[in-house]
């Protein structure tokens, strides 16, 4: 085997065999007693690590062998120990016992979960929790812990509510929380950062305005900014109140404080929240006068007039859909002007379709033309395999530019959450944002360093050709893995590599799809290889075809 492989994939079967780990761990004792209760879940947690290796295995995994081999040696050692301790009524050590062998068996899992070598990693940073760090100690230690755990991209929560992180002045009111701060916050997060190597995209609200159930600071000093559903209410379903995208001066607000971050910090982007109606169903708001007076205008219809079932709803419809599109064109304009390597992103809601039937939020139209770079779906569920895989993959099949999956850390449990990563790293390998950093543990961001995050990624639109040469290297392990195995002749591995060679080039064009150059070269591979190759090869032509 060549030596200069740093990484080889854990050869389940034969670790299992030398360190007595069988795949159904299980002591039948003479005697039964409470403690057995924390042998068996002891001996659940080993045979679901147990089937963690074999799905490891299955996938070729480019891993730490000897940290992986060391650890299941140790643990081996733990459970005949456990065992001892049961047979000789050490019910306490038993419980002892119990306890490392859990927490072992979730750090040998995190440990034998692939690290994607390109990718986003963001978390969104909420102003509560950007609030009590308190200062620039508090800040180096949240940031330390993001750098541990690899994440390359921080989208702080910056102008909000009316009110901002960053000091009083002509165009922004500081919120109190940030009141006993020394610096500027803004600027404390950009400086540290940046000695991380992680890129800081401020998220700013557009069209909500508040979410207590009454008119915050912008609409209490300008009432007829409000959006209004039709019988006049400004309070909408989830007890938010928004600003009209029709008003001229609210546009201009709006911008102006943009501009400003854009001008005065050294951001790498912007981050669009709430660049939407309210989320009412076939935008059940729209009625305030301004953009009423604008339809009637340009179509010579009145909104109140129209049902619901007729043509004209959609004429209607469409026309409060473009005021939103409208506003993400101009604030694009704007702030590229100033700065044309700034990126632009939005936070949306999940699916292309049910963002326009939902929020009149034409996303996808935005990304087709150029007014943002990238989306982030807020897909928040605990439902791994339908909503999550639905939202993504029913996009991305369609979708020439790259999209985050939000994933919602407040709705999950710890394992869920790294299940999650894990998911959305199968379906959309490019990246992903969490939210927000006030739901995120300090066992979290363990967790993510020491799996999925383990290693430090590229971002996928900084250098193409690195990211590239980046992932070729990543499936030239993983071929040399395959090998390992004798899954795969040298014949077909000569021919992958000369279409891999040709493929990772940024600037070559290859018209035929792995798929069918397996199939043209006549190359033979079992299912699961080529599942695990064609993987491989998606993530590579993703990241020439999307960046």
């Amino acid at each position: 085997m060549n030596r200069k492989i740093k990484f080889i994939i854990l050869i389940v079967a034969a670790v299992l065999f030398v360190y007595s780990l069988s795949s159904a761990a299980y002591f039948e004792p003479k005697e039964y007693r409470k403690s057995l209760l924390e042998l068996r879940d002891a001996e659940r947690a080993l045979n679901n690590l147990d089937k963690n290796l074999k799905e490891a295995e299955s996938d070729f995994r480019i891993i730490d062998k000897q940290t992986v081999e060391s650890n299941l040696k140790e643990l081996d050692s733990l459970y005949q120990e456990l065992i001892q301790a049961y047979q000789q009524q050490r019910d306490r050590q038993v419980q002892e016992l119990e306890y490392i062998i859990t927490n072992k068996s979730d750090e040998i899992r995190m440990k034998i979960i692939e690290s994607k070598p390109v990718q986003l990693r963001a978390f969104w940073l909420d102003n509560g929790t950007f609030a009590r760090l308190n200062g620039r100690a508090g800040v180096q230690k949240l940031l330390d812990r993001a750098q541990k755990a690899n994440f390359n991209v921080i989208f702080p929560e910056t102008f909000y509510k009316g009110k901002a992180v960053i000091p009083d002045n002509k165009l922004f009111e500081q919120d109190s929380q940030f009141s006993s701060w020394e610096e500027d916050p803004l600027e404390i997060l950009i400086e540290e950062a940046k000695k991380r190597k992680i890129e800081i995209h401020p998220w700013v609200w557009v069209f909500n305005e508040n979410t207590s159930g009454s008119p915050g600071k912008i609409l209490t000093e300008n009432p007829e900014w409000a959006n209004q559903d039709k019988e006049g209410n400004i309070v909408s379903y989830h007890d938010s109140t928004w600003l009209s995208p029709a008003r001229e001066d609210v546009k201009d607000f709006l911008q102006q404080r943009y501009l400003y971050l854009v001008k005065n910090y050294d951001i790498q982007g912007i981050n669009l929240d709430y660049i939407r109606f309210p989320e009412e169903y076939r935008g059940s708001f729209g009625y305030d006068k301004s953009t009423v007076e604008g339809f009637k205008e340009k179509y010579g219809m009145d909104p109140f007039q129209i049902k619901s079932s007729s043509s004209d709803f959609s004429l209607w419809n469409k026309y409060r859909e473009n005021l939103v599109t409208e506003m993400v064109k101009e604030v694009s304009k704007k702030l590229k002007n100033v700065d044309p390597k700034l990126l632009i992103s939005a936070d949306v809601i999940p699916g292309r379709e049910e963002a326009r039937y939902r929020a009149l939020q034409d996303w996808s139209l935005w990304l087709e033309k150029d007014f943002v770079d990238f989306v982030v779906p807020m897909t928040y569920t605990e439902n791994l395999f339908s909503e999550l895989r639905r939202w993504i993959k029913e996009d991305r099949n369609v979708l020439t530019d790259p999209l985050y999956p939000g994933i919602s850390v407040f709705k999950l449990t710890p394992d869920q959450l790294i299940d999650q990563v894990e998911e959305v790293n199968r379906i959309n390998p490019n990246g992903a944002s969490l939210f927000a950093a006030a739901h995120l543990t300090a066992n979290d961001y363990h967790s993510l360093s020491q799996g999925v995050y383990s290693e430090a990624a590229l971002l996928p639109y900084k250098n193409k050709a690195a990211s590239l040469k980046s992932i070729q290297k990543l499936i030239l392990k993983r071929l040399e893995l395959i090998k390992e195995k004798n899954k795969i002749d040298n014949f077909s591995i000569i021919k992958i590599r000369g279409y891999l060679n040709q493929a990772a080039q940024a600037d070559s064009e290859i018209d035929v799809k792995f798929e069918q150059f397996i199939i043209d070269n006549k190359i033979e591979l079992s299912e699961n290889v080529m599942r695990v190759l064609k993987a491989d090869f998606d993530y590579l032509m993703d990241q020439k075809r999307l960046y």
